[in-house]
């Protein structure tokens, strides 16, 4: 019986824990596009945070409108405020709806670049309220 409320105990605490340290996330919201206006299509937006101490990573898929929401802990809840370094993940061009079985070999839809958050030059704030981000992105340089 003794181990038992231990182990009620020690799942209360860390549901607790994982609560708190949901509190205080900031939604962002935002946009990728090609420097023409049109939206990129598929991919991730990932944080990287630029404290080597930090245990959370966020992201958010890139719709097809090129629109994208953060999240951290669960899909758009939101990213801990802070300085980040930012890259453009998975963003390649995907097969028709029609394609079937055969064989796909995906391009890159962005300049490699982007891809890396040291060399994205992507570089965003989030500060203690909301905040929608606009991201402009480069075709592959043979485009």
């Amino acid at each position: 019986m003794i181990h038992r409320g231990c182990l009620m105990l020690c799942l209360g605490l860390a549901a607790s824990s994982i609560a708190c340290s949901k509190t205080g996330l900031v939604p962002i919201q935002g946009e990728v596009k090609f420097a023409d206006g049109q939206p990129l299509s598929n991919g991730r937006v990932v944080l990287h945070n630029r404290n080597p101490k930090a245990e959370v990573s966020s992201w958010g898929l890139i719709h097809p409108d090129g629109s994208f929401t953060l999240g951290t802990f669960d899909v758009d809840d939101g990213v801990p405020p802070g300085r980040y370094q930012v890259s453009i993940q998975n963003a390649e061009s995907l097969p028709p709806a029609d394609w079937g079985d055969r064989v796909f070999q995906a391009q890159p839809l962005i300049h490699p670049r982007f891809s890396d958050p040291e060399q994205s030059e992507l570089i965003f704030e989030v500060p203690g309220n909301s905040s929608h981000w606009q991201i402009t992105v480069q075709p592959p340089a043979d485009r």
